[in-house]
């Protein structure tokens, strides 16, 4: 069985939409669902289904992310004492468990795995499990060319609007401008973030971006925008924001080619 892991992301969804276009056999489509993406994610995932005309395997975790936060760190030099949220990007134990664990436990049944790693992260490949093959880099795209193969075919994440990386929203590795934008267009999940970043300082003593999320928040009360976030007219993906994404595409992230129409 073949089974070709997809996270939404322009990577991934690349290498599907063109593995399917050049005809290649892919038997599971699967999604590893950390329980705290953005609603959009969810939405975008259907919209790909639609446009390929197939079904994605959504893949849950064990156990839920509150029995992990709560339970107690079985090795290392921390062994004994409250999880708590990740603090550290790498290795983050609720991407093993939620991503990488039932990403594992589907594929004993595969013969391969397509993961989508770009050319120009090559480097992240793994080498010790055969199963995983990596088609981008096969075909030398960059993340570059996955965005302006997405942008041709109307088909890129329109989370890219406002974030460069997608991941859980409360992600510990999200630089300023990710917690500008959940902050200000996502108050619900910004709540939600803040209580557990409470909870990680009770329990733990730390918080999760080693400053409280409220510095954060105040700094945006007072009108403090992040040095490369632009300011768009409007925050719901109108001509403004989208005018704004090309723009940074063009200026900051060489994503796309500038002076071919779309």
């Amino acid at each position: 069985m073949k089974v070709l892991s997809f996270s939404g992301g322009k990577d991934s969804t690349a290498m599907l939409l063109r593995m399917l276009e050049l005809g290649q056999q892919i038997d599971e489509i699967v999604f590893s669902d950390t329980g705290f993406e953005f609603p959009e994610l969810y939405d975008y995932i259907k919209r790909v289904e639609k446009y390929i005309g197939r079904k994605v395997t959504i893949l849950q975790p064990n156990k839920n992310f509150k029995e992990w936060f709560n339970g107690k760190v079985t090795r290392g030099n921390n062994e004994g004492k409250v999880r708590g949220f990740p603090l550290v990007a790498y290795p983050c134990w609720w991407t093993r468990e939620a991503k990488i664990v039932p990403l594992q436990r589907f594929q004993k049944k595969a013969t391969e795995v397509y993961i989508g790693i770009a050319y120009d992260e090559k480097e992240r490949m793994s080498a010790i499990d055969g199963k995983l093959k990596y088609p981008l880099v096969e075909w030398g795209w960059s993340e570059a060319d996955c965005v302006d193969y997405l942008n041709k075919k109307g088909m890129l994440n329109p989370l890219y609007v406002n974030f460069d990386r997608l991941g859980c929203y409360f992600c510990p590795k999200q630089n300023q401008n990710s917690l500008y934008v959940l902050w200000k267009m996502y108050p619900k999940l910004w709540e939600d973030f803040k209580w557990w970043d409470n909870e990680t300082k009770r329990l733990t003593g730390e918080w999760i971006k080693l400053t409280p999320l409220t510095t954060f928040e105040d700094k945006f009360k007072e009108g403090w925008i992040p040095r490369k976030m632009p300011e768009y007219e409007c925050w719901n993906g109108c001509e403004g924001v989208k005018r704004a994404f090309k723009e940074k595409q063009c200026g900051l992230n060489k994503f796309v080619n500038c002076g071919e129409s779309e």
